[in-house]
C-alpha cells in the first residue's frame, strides 16, 4: 500500500471526530460501555492499534463493532487501514524512526521521544472525595496549580486500591491542561528500575539520565518496589536531587507509611519527607456508595439504592472491587438480565468479605410477617383481611424486585395464586411507594432486614 502521509497526531484528531460519529449508530450503553475508553495509540504502516481497559471489551468491538469503527474512520481520513484492539498494558507503541508517522519523535534525549504515559479518564471531576481522601485531594489540587512550589515531594500512601494511582494521573492531567508545554511523566518504580537494568546492558546511561531528569514533573508510583534495590536507589537519590534542585515537582505515592518502608536508604527517606505527607485511609461507607453511584453511572445503568448499599457492605475497602461488581452488573444487563439483588450477589461472588445469604421467597415471607407480627400462615393464607392483603402485596412486590422471580414463580411461592394476582399487588405497591412517606419508611426497614 502507498505510504501515508500524515502523523499520529494527525489521525489521533481523526479518530476523536470519528468517536461523534460512532455515537450517533452505535446505542448509548455500548458507545459509554466500549467506545468512549477506546483509545488510539500507535500508526504503523496503515495498521491503526487501540487499546481498551478490559480484555471482554476487546472481544466485544472486534466481534460486533470492527466494521462501524473501521468505517467511519475511512471516511473521516478517505484511507483504508486495518484495526486492531489490544488490552491496556499489554501494548507497548512502537517507535519507528522510518516511518512517517513517528518522524515528530527523534532519537535524541529530547524530552519527548516519550509519552506521559497518563489515562486521560484518571481526571480530579472523576476523583470522589470523603473524609478518607480529603487532605490528599487538597495537596493533589494544590500542587497541580503550582507545580514545583506548594508541597515538594508529595509523598502518599496508603493500601493498594484506594485512589493513589487515579489521584498521581488527576495531577499529571491537570497540570498538562494548564500548561501543555509541561514535560510529565508517570511511571511505576519497577519500571524505572527494569529501564536502569536496560541502560546499564546497553550503556545507555546518558539517556536514561536526561529522560529522567529533563522533565517538570516526575510522578512515580508503588516507591517501596525499589527498597531492596541498592542500585536503583542510589540512581533513584541522584534522579531526585536533580528535580528537586530545579524546582521540578516530585510526587511519590507507596503502600506504607515512610517509616514502615524496609530497606530504604536514610538519605531517601529524608528527602522523601521534605515536603508533604499524606495518606489515603479506607473508605467509610458514604463514600463507596458514591463510588458505586458514579460507576453505575459511567456504565450508563440504573442500580437501586438497596442494592448499591448491599454491594457497599459485602465488598472489602478496595475501590477496584467496587468497579469490578459494577462491571459484572453491566455486562449482565447486556446479556438481558435484571439488576436485582441476587444478580448483584453473584457479581460480589469473588469480593465477598463476609457469608452471603441467598434471599428467595421463604426469606421475604418470614421477615415481612415479623415485621407485621403476623405468622408466616397468615400471609400465606386465603383470608381477604386489611390487615393481611397489605402486608401480602408488600411480600410480592420484594419477591419481585430482590429476586429472579417470575410473577408466576411468586405466584407459586404464595400458595398457588394466580400470576396475574401478583402483578396487580406489585403494581398497587409500586403506585404508592414513591408518594406514601409511610410506605417508603416501612420497605426501607424491610430491605434491611432482608439483604444484611
Amino acid at each position: 500500500m502507498e505510504r501515508l502521509n500524515y502523523t499520529i497526531d494527525d489521525i489521533k484528531k481523526s479518530w476523536l471526530k470519528c468517536k461523534e460519529d460512532l455515537k450517533s449508530i452505535i446505542s448509548p450503553l455500548h458507545y459509554e460501555s466500549y467506545i468512549v475508553a477506546l483509545e488510539l495509540v500507535d500508526v504503523i504502516g496503515d495498521t491503526l492499534h487501540f487499546i481498551s481497559p478490559y480484555e471482554f471489551c476487546v472481544e466485544f468491538i472486534e466481534s460486533k463493532y470492527y466494521n462501524e469503527i473501521k468505517n467511519v474512520l475511512i471516511k473521516e481520513t478517505n484511507q483504508q487501514f486495518t484495526l486492531a484492539f489490544h488490552v491496556e498494558g499489554k501494548y507497548t507503541p512502537a517507535n519507528n524512526k522510518n516511518s512517517t508517522q513517528n518522524e515528530i519523535l527523534n532519537s535524541n534525549t529530547d524530552i519527548n521521544t516519550y509519552k506521559s504515559n497518563l489515562n486521560p479518564k484518571y481526571t480530579f471531576d472523576s476523583f470522589i472525595i470523603g473524609n478518607s481522601n480529603r487532605m490528599a485531594y487538597a495537596a493533589a489540587v494544590a500542587i497541580s496549580d503550582s507545580p514545583g512550589t506548594a508541597y515538594n515531594p508529595l509523598f502518599i500512601y496508603g493500601n493498594s486500591g484506594l485512589g493513589k494511582t487515579h489521584l498521581m494521573h488527576a495531577i499529571g492531567n491537570q497540570i498538562l491542561k494548564n500548561d501543555p508545554s509541561k514535560k510529565v511523566l508517570y511511571v511505576t518504580s519497577e519500571v524505572f528500575t527494569t529501564e536502569f537494568i536496560d541502560a546499564i546492558a546497553n550503556k545507555k546511561n546518558n539517556e536514561f539520565r536526561n529522560k529522567y531528569r529533563k522533565i517538570d514533573v516526575l510522578l512515580i508510583d508503588d516507591i517501596q518496589f525499589i527498597s531492596r534495590m541498592e542500585r536503583t536507589q542510589e540512581e533513584f537519590f541522584y534522579t531526585f536531587s536533580s528535580l528537586y534542585e530545579d524546582k521540578k515537582q516530585i510526587v511519590i505515592s507507596c503502600d506504607s507509611p515512610l517509616n514502615k518502608i524496609e530497606i530504604l536508604e536514610d538519605r531517601l527517606r529524608t528527602r522523601f519527607g521534605w515536603g508533604l505527607i499524606v495518606d489515603i485511609q479506607v473508605p467509610d461507607f458514604e463514600t463507596k456508595v458514591a463510588i458505586l453511584n458514579r460507576k453505575a453511572s459511567e456504565n450508563s445503568i440504573d442500580v437501586d439504592n438497596e442494592i448499591l448499599d448491599y454491594i457497599a457492605n459485602y465488598t472489602s475497602d478496595n475501590i477496584r472491587e467496587l468497579e469490578g461488581v459494577i462491571n459484572h452488573l453491566s455486562i449482565s444487563l447486556m446479556q438481558g438480565k435484571e439488576i436485582t439483588l441476587n444478580l448483584a450477589k453473584e457479581a460480589l461472588k469473588h469480593y465477598q468479605k463476609n457469608d452471603i445469604r441467598e434471599v428467595d421467597a421463604s426469606i421475604i415471607i418470614d421477615s415481612v410477617s415479623r415485621y407485621f407480627n403476623l405468622s408466616v400462615e397468615d400471609i400465606l393464607s386465603k383470608k381477604r383481611t386489611k390487615e393481611l392483603v397489605f402486608p401480602r402485596q408488600i411480600s410480592m412486590f420484594l419477591c419481585r424486585n430482590l429476586t429472579n422471580m417470575s410473577y408466576p414463580d411468586i405466584g407459586k411461592a404464595f400458595n398457588g395464586r394466580d400470576h396475574t394476582t401478583v402483578m396487580y399487588a406489585c403494581e398497587q405497591i409500586s403506585k404508592q411507594v414513591n408518594t406514601n412517606q409511610e410506605l417508603k419508611h416501612i420497605m426501607e426497614e424491610l430491605k434491611k432486614n432482608i439483604i444484611i
